[in-house]
């Protein structure tokens, strides 16, 4: 198999990250833009020693669940990171919640491991209350001149490349207007080149928009579970805000029905205090979070005292925490809440909790990949599977969260 080949394909199944797998003269092929199920023509663009990579050239027989592209710009381009625009958003639920389940069974002992129905984002497209665009001025270009329009939008696949976006289809409707505002005015043109400008929107707070970093103590007001939470605008907060309140809203269902009686709860990487405020709404002996955020710290310490709810929270890194055997809470009787970042928990975070063998865990991960690796150690240090479900926090994207519920199997 040459560069630049032109082969007849059959896509087998759709990989995370979006990519078509397909086989061809004992070669795996990836493909992007397609279906499952389509005979396609791809022109090969990279020869690795175990797969080849390819470019869809034409779809020769499609997929039923093949519609036009619902995340393109005027020109035709492509908004980056939208994988699936190209398939009606049902079908994006099943491959998704089909990629988790995929990944899990290739876990030891977890071949036989069910879900419960994945959550769909009852909005497929404008969902995102935050965006982040970054402005360019390429030499050589009418960009390059501070005072006439810079590019301004999403990085492309090269992570150096901007495509210049006037409209986000992912984002709500009212930032669109509030960017379409900032186009039309001033401030837009003045942009430096590798400036960032970041419009966030909540139902309370509206629009609100900075170039670099936000203005010093701007907060905002986020609908929870447990209540309004007060959040920095520099900081952590789920983009699609239904999704993330049934996340939050499963966690406390999870924990109010698997609870060992009244109990204290770990919230690890706690954030704002998002899952361990909803839990203490439901009831807890004691609650400690931990989080390396200081603004986010601040911002717990707020909520509960605001929502009138007894919590700890603790500027500390999980790292540091699991060194310190998380403060000395007695974990034996503890439910374990743990929402890392993409990069999944520190090292020796898994083993320290195995130790420290809390009854329940629940793992909430945006990135599959570092969820089954961590898992790895969570269940050969004694823990199983014990419940599974896929909420769809980024329509047409290739990310998905994940919540896994671990449960310590009986001495």
């Amino acid at each position: 198999m040459d560069i630049g080949q032109q082969v007849d394909l059959e896509i087998a199944s759709l990989v995370y990250r979006g990519n078509g797998l397909a086989r061809k003269d004992g070669l795996v092929v990836f493909v992007p833009h397609v279906a499952a199920g389509e005979r396609v023509t791809a022109e090969i663009v990279r020869v690795r020693k175990n797969y080849a990579e390819a470019r869809l050239v034409a779809v020769e027989a499609p997929s039923p669940d093949r519609i036009a592209p619902c995340c393109t710009l005027a020109d035709g381009t492509l908004v980056p990171g939208c994988v699936y625009d190209h398939l009606a958003y049902p079908a994006e639920v099943a491959v998704k919640n089909g990629q988790l389940l995929d990944m899990l069974r290739r876990l030891p002992g977890c071949a036989e491991v069910q879900a419960d129905p994945p959550f769909a984002s009852p909005l497929s497209l404008h969902y995102r209350n935050k965006i982040v665009l970054h402005a360019r001025r390429p030499r050589g270009t009418p960009a390059e001149t501070v005072g006439e329009p810079p590019i301004l939008g999403y990085l492309a696949e090269d992570n150096r490349t901007v495509i210049d976006l006037p409209q986000c289809p992912l984002a709500r409707a009212p930032i669109n207007e509030a960017l379409a505002r900032f186009r039309d005015g001033e401030s837009f043109r003045q942009l430096a080149h590798g400036d960032d400008v970041t419009f966030r929107w909540t139902s309370a707070d509206g629009v609100k928009s900075w170039v670099g970093r936000p203005p010093q103590d701007l907060m905002l007001s986020e609908t929870s579970l447990a209540g309004p939470l007060t959040v920095p605008a520099d900081g952590f907060y789920q983009v699609n805000p239904e999704v993330g309140y049934a996340l939050v809203r499963q966690i406390a269902e999870w924990y109010a029905a698997e609870r060992p009686g009244v109990c204290d709860v770990l919230d690890l990487y706690c954030g704002v205090g998002v899952f361990g405020l909803a839990c203490a709404a439901a009831g807890t002996r004691n609650l400690l979070g931990v989080e390396s955020g200081r603004g986010a710290v601040a911002a717990a310490q707020a909520n509960a005292a605001a929502l009138n709810l007894t919590g700890a929270f603790h500027c500390v890194s999980v790292a540091q925490a699991a060194s310190q055997r998380f403060g000395g809470i007695d974990c034996a009787q503890a439910v374990v809440i743990a929402d890392p970042p993409r990069d999944g928990f520190e090292p020796k975070v898994a083993a320290a909790l195995v130790r420290a063998s809390p009854a329940r865990i629940f793992y909430v991960s945006c990135d599959p990949a570092t969820l089954c690796r961590d898992l790895k150690t969570l269940l050969a240090g004694g823990y199983r599977i014990s419940g599974v479900r896929m909420f769809d926090m980024f329509p047409r994207t290739a990310h998905f969260e994940s919540a896994v519920v671990l449960t310590r199997a009986q001495a």
